[in-house]
């Protein structure tokens, strides 16, 4: 059935009901989710901190802790380092993540640029966010990589192991920016210090070993040595045969194969892949289950 209204003004109360209605849902939809973003406005400073653990994952101490590394990364590569966990989200993981980042500037003292990592424990649920100059630096292969390394702590509730593990990423995936090599397909995997001084060691004792094995070995050979009292112990009886061999140069055949170059540096599927957010910004992203 048909609803008709001929009162023009009706006409305009119920239009402008409507269209408020449409404005409100937004502000409802973040309301619901408390204060993680006040409105659908890009501020022009930050609003929450790198670390907001809403969904109580860390201990006080721990949460200090962390703050207090991603402000220093943040700050040592003018681009911010954050994480938000949450119990539940509204919408989709990827539109709720980018509107977080946006919404509440958290890329605002360097130019929007930053890197999100949110946790999700409704669905145990991921999502990545990054804008600026963390779009080049978190490919989408380095991201896959920190998430590999984090997976195992992030699966056994381990949650401040596993956001220490992708601040100490996120610190060498922004070096390697700034020395123009961003970590993508093909590249050498980032080392922490206690990696480097593992190798360290092991390459040294794999040296004594390999330098202690044949000392012992002509160490003992040299236990059956006796001296001989004239020099007739040590000459060949048999005399000297001489063979003449002849070498001779006739031709020269030279075959050449060229060597097949790829025209793309980054590799079959490097870079990051990236959509544009409700505020209009360049967002690469990325989400999972743990």
């Amino acid at each position: 059935m048909k609803i008709k209204i001929s009162n023009p003004i009706i006409k305009y109360l119920v239009s402008l009901t409507l269209i408020l209605a449409f404005m409100l849902v937004p502000s409802l939809t973040a309301s619901a989710f408390g204060d993680l973003w006040d409105s659908y406005e890009v501020p022009d400073t930050r609003q929450k901190p790198l670390v907001y653990d809403t969904a109580d994952l860390l201990s006080d101490s721990e949460e200090a802790q962390l703050l207090e590394y991603f402000q220093s990364i943040s700050k040592a590569h003018n681009c911010n380092v954050c994480v938000l966990t949450v119990d539940d989200y509204s919408g989709g993981i990827q539109d709720f993540t980018d509107d977080y980042f946006d919404y509440n500037g958290m890329g605002a003292e360097y130019g929007n640029s930053g890197v999100l990592f949110m946790i999700a424990m409704g669905d145990r649920s991921f999502c990545w966010c990054t804008d600026g100059i963390g779009n080049i630096a978190f490919t989408d292969y380095g991201k896959d990589k920190i998430i590999d390394e984090m997976m195992d702590d992030l699966s056994s509730g381990y949650y401040y192991n596993a956001l220490k593990i992708y601040g100490d990423y996120a610190d060498k995936y922004l070096q390697m920016y700034e020395e123009g090599t961003p970590y993508d397909i093909g590249a050498r995997a980032p080392r922490s210090a206690s990696d480097l001084a593992f190798g360290g060691l092991v390459c040294i004792l794999i040296g004594l070993v390999v330098a202690i094995i044949p000392i012992l070995i002509m160490k003992a050979q040299l236990n059956t040595v006796h001296m001989n009292a004239s020099a007739q112990g040590y000459q060949s009886h048999k005399g000297i045969n001489l063979t003449l061999h002849n070498d001779s140069y006739r031709t020269m055949r030279v075959t050449k194969t060229p060597i097949p170059r790829d025209n793309d540096s980054r590799g079959s599927g490097g870079g990051t892949t990236l959509h544009t957010s409700s505020s209009g910004h360049s967002h690469g992203g990325g989400h999972g289950h743990f």
